[in-house]
């Protein structure tokens, strides 16, 4: 999940996802790039963090030993802490920064089915790390003024890495949250994307007040405390993602 606009329900899908691709049976890792840590921390608490991302990439900690599982049977997190903005700076100056997220996790990629990334709301050198490291692209998009606006100069930032075969990530999808499809702004947003040049997911994330109450709770999709619209939404988008994963990789073997 990535986009560099804050406040669009990134962190949420990114989780959400995450939970309802292992309540599904598909062993998942969800690796937490943002120094924010609220990914993380839906999972394990600050105080409990004893290794992140930095410490596999800076101080060569096994990977293995960076790795927690959580309460979600079949779901794994590789934690961020403060410590990923420091790690940002030193990816500037290393020797082929952008692929050090990607060369970490290499030695456990196949003990996964999926693999979801949560970014920073920026356009750092940990976003790009991340990406980097990706197959695929999902950008939440909110239901918020100057939202189009803001995906087409990421797409454009991400198109510019992939011209210069930095990134080779294919864009999976746009995803509509926090949308009031009642309202201009929430039926503004679900035709702009309907109309989009970029694919864009069938199911859209509503906007709810429960959702605060969900994350102050740390309930995920599955959980008795989760809001059954967003827990409805985020597991039908899953289904989404996954059929759309898997045509995808059909239609490369058959390309082959």
């Amino acid at each position: 999940m990535a986009m560099f606009k804050g406040g669009v329900g990134k962190s949420t899908s990114a989780v959400n996802v995450a939970a309802a691709l292992a309540r599904r049976g598909h062993r998942t890792l969800l690796v937490d790039c943002d120094p924010q840590a609220n990914a993380t921390e839906m999972f394990i608490s600050e105080d409990e963090v004893e290794f992140d991302l930095r410490s596999i990439i800076a101080e060569r900690v096994p990977v293995e030993k960076v790795i927690r599982e959580t309460r979600v049977a079949g779901l794994d997190v590789l934690p961020a802490s403060f410590d990923l903005a420091y790690l940002d700076k030193e990816l500037v100056v290393s020797p082929a920064g952008v692929t050090r997220i990607g060369r970490a996790l290499r030695d456990v990629r196949d003990d996964y089915s999926y693999v979801v990334f949560d970014t920073g709301p920026n356009l750092s050198h940990l976003t790009l790390g991340a990406l980097a490291a990706s197959e695929h692209i999902v950008i939440p998009v909110s239901a918020t003024v100057w939202a189009t606006t803001g995906l087409r100069k990421f797409v454009r930032w991400i198109d510019q890495h992939r011209d210069d075969e930095v990134l080779a990530a294919q864009l999976l999808g746009l995803v509509a949250t926090m949308v009031q499809p009642r309202t201009r702004i929430g039926q503004a947003l679900l035709d702009d994307l309907a109309s989009s040049p970029f694919p864009t997911f069938r199911t859209w994330i509503p906007r709810r007040i429960a959702a605060e109450d969900a994350a102050m709770d740390h309930a995920v999709v599955g959980d008795l405390g989760m809001d059954r619209s967003l827990g409805l939404a985020y597991n039908d988008l899953t289904g989404e993602l996954v059929t759309r994963v898997q045509e995808l990789q059909t239609a490369a073997r058959h390309a082959r």
